[in-house]
């Protein structure tokens, strides 16, 4: 019986143990099969994170593109990284771009993970600052007949006549038309703020005149989207820019584009220097390997009177030489300049005034005849000149803009409703008889343009809370043509969205630039060379030019938002993602 008893229990123990071994390797299987689950869906997740955020590289590579060439469509099967990407860009309409990337890790061809995400890109509005109602150059500006000014007026001319200002009127010191200093030969360029080492760039320059600085303007371009340049006059020591600063300034990012052009400094003072001594400009730049600005360099080393020089921070002593001159323009001080005649309800500050009335304060060096309600503050310098709003190389942008939408053989004038921008039209525009012109971008006119009896202006809804710009530019011919004319009831206006307006502008040099007259309105008027008249009734939103002259009842009333105005197609305008399109597909 124990024999049989020992015979079972060996049985029993070997099927026991057949049951846990089962058990023990259905376990071990399950675990180790569970494991290898998790070790996929975890391999398989952090591929997707991978692919996600080599998707987003893909779209910051796309709109890098586009700001170095506009007619980008895309890439294929770009390796970065451990996977690869490919870009797809399609054109909704000139400023707006649907941008589509794929991303795979490790490859397209077996891919463990792919992302797929879109955005809508455009190119970013950029903002002019227009800051008083009126703002003029040398040439001055003249009221009559009951004209008025509703807002601040700046000039660096002289303000004469009998008209009324309701803001402040302020004149600067007087600048020579006449570069003291120059150097605008550019065969190359030299970047400021691609690297560390390049954080400070400077040239050195020698006035034949002892005067006072009145203005700057450096050769720029900008590349992706830079931050404002700060701009230091600092005398010399031993060949080198010292750290004793003499003014301080800054050129805004907004105002420089992508092409060369001329940029004029905001300075904060206006030093004395002296002839034939040394002093430098520096410009100083946030570092950035891909949005930096480009200074213009002659490598011959043309000018006489200086040189060039880099550094990491430009208050060490140890400048490197840059082989060449950086091109820049010097302006000196030495205008009489002054207010005299007209009623300024706010505060006046010029060099002189004379047979005025003034109901704030009134600053100034010699006075005459001049009734002061406010406080006086005899022996005050006059005001720093201050640059117009809107740069050559802006301008040229837009027209740039305006020439890529194609070109319309002049003279164009179209009978009826038109919509037009971007677009350049090789001649003149006349809008006439009722006819209707709706800007949906920078129309440029190399000629002159006209809009009379009972014309219209408008601005398309495409443009959204920006305004659009008309350019009277005749290439070559600009003392001649270029000019302006709006009179006879036109009617301009913008698309229905607050401050959204139509500026006209024109490169015409002298008189006769801009006339605005019988009851015109609603329009952001400028002409940087040349005089801009208002007359008969007829009105403006703001006005910037060389030279002002405001008649015949006349008026301007200055609309607060234009501090910060919008222009779709902007100057100096770079792609960006519009915010709220990213969009993760898959």
């Amino acid at each position: 019986m124990s024999t049989t008893f020992s015979r079972a229990s060996r049985g029993y123990i070997v099927i026991f143990a057949s049951v846990i071994s089962a058990i023990i390797m259905t376990i071990t299987t399950a675990f180790f099969g569970y494991y290898g689950s998790a070790v996929h869906a975890e391999r398989v997740a952090l591929a997707g994170t991978q692919a996600q955020a080599l998707a987003e590289a893909g779209i910051d590579k796309a709109i890098y593109e586009l700001n170095q060439n506009g007619s980008y469509t895309g890439e294929n099967n770009t390796a970065l990284g451990g996977g690869t990407f490919t870009t797809s860009v399609a054109s909704i309409d000139s400023i707006t771009k649907n941008i589509t990337v794929t991303s795979s890790v490790p490859n397209s061809s077996t891919p463990v993970a792919t992302k797929t995400i879109r955005v809508t890109a455009t190119i970013d509005s950029s903002i002019v600052s227009f800051r008083y109602g009126v703002q003029v150059g040398q040439g001055g500006v003249s009221m009559s007949n009951g004209s008025t000014i509703t807002g601040n007026l700046f000039s660096n001319g002289n303000i004469t006549g009998s008209g009324t200002i309701t803001g402040d009127a302020t004149v600067s010191a007087g600048v020579s038309p006449v570069a003291d200093q120059q150097w605008t030969v550019q065969n190359s360029g030299f970047n400021v703020g691609d690297t560390s080492a390049h954080a400070a760039v400077a040239e050195a320059f020698r006035p034949s005149t002892s005067a006072s600085l009145g203005q700057i303007n450096l050769n720029l371009k900008k590349t992706g989207n830079p931050g404002d340049l700060t701009i230091k006059v600092v005398t010399d020591t031993n060949g080198k820019p010292s750290t004793n600063v003499l003014a301080s300034g800054v050129i805004p990012s907004s105002g420089i584009t992508t092409s060369y052009g001329f940029v004029s400094a905001a300075l904060d003072g206006m030093p004395a220097l002296s002839s034939g001594q040394t002093y430098w400009i520096i410009a100083i730049a946030s570092v950035s390997s891909s949005n930096y600005i480009t200074w213009g360099l002659d490598t011959g080393a043309g000018y006489p009177n200086g040189s060039a020089k880099y550094i990491s921070n430009w208050q060490n002593s140890s400048w490197n030489s840059i082989t060449g001159d950086l091109d820049f323009m010097l302006f000196l001080t030495g205008v009489a300049t002054s207010i005299s005649g007209v009623t300024v309800n706010g505060n006046a500050w010029a060099a002189g005034l004379s047979s005025c009335t003034v109901g704030g304060t009134a600053s100034y060096q010699t006075i005459a005849n001049c009734n002061v309600t406010g406080t006086k503050f005899p022996g005050t310098a006059p005001a720093t000149p201050a640059p117009l709003p809107v740069s050559d190389a802006q301008i040229a942008d837009w027209e740039a803009i305006a020439a890529a939408g194609g070109t319309i053989a002049g003279p164009y004038a179209p009978p009826g409703t038109v919509t037009l921008g971007p677009k350049k039209i090789d001649g003149d525009l006349t809008i006439s008889n009722g006819a209707k012109l709706i800007l949906s971008g920078p129309v440029w006119v190399n000629g002159n343009v006209t809009f009379s009896n009972n014309a219209f202006l408008s601005i398309s809804p495409s443009t959204g809370t920006g305004g659009a710009v008309i350019i009277a530019d005749a290439t070559g011919n600009t003392a001649m043509k270029g000019i302006v004319n709006l009179s006879n009831n036109v009617t301009i206006s913008g698309n229905g969205n607050a401050n959204s307006f139509p500026m006209i502008v024109t490169t015409k040099m002298g008189s006769n630039a801009i006339e605005l007259s019988n009851n015109a309105a609603s329009v952001i008027l400028y002409a940087p060379y040349g005089y801009v008249e208002i007359s008969n009734g007829a009105s403006a939103n703001q006005v910037t030019a060389y030279k002002f002259e405001l008649e015949n009842n006349a008026s301007i009333s200055y609309v607060s938002g234009l501090q910060n105005m919008n222009f779709s197609n902007g100057p100096g305008g770079s792609w960006s993602v519009v915010p709220g399109t990213y969009a993760l597909i898959n």
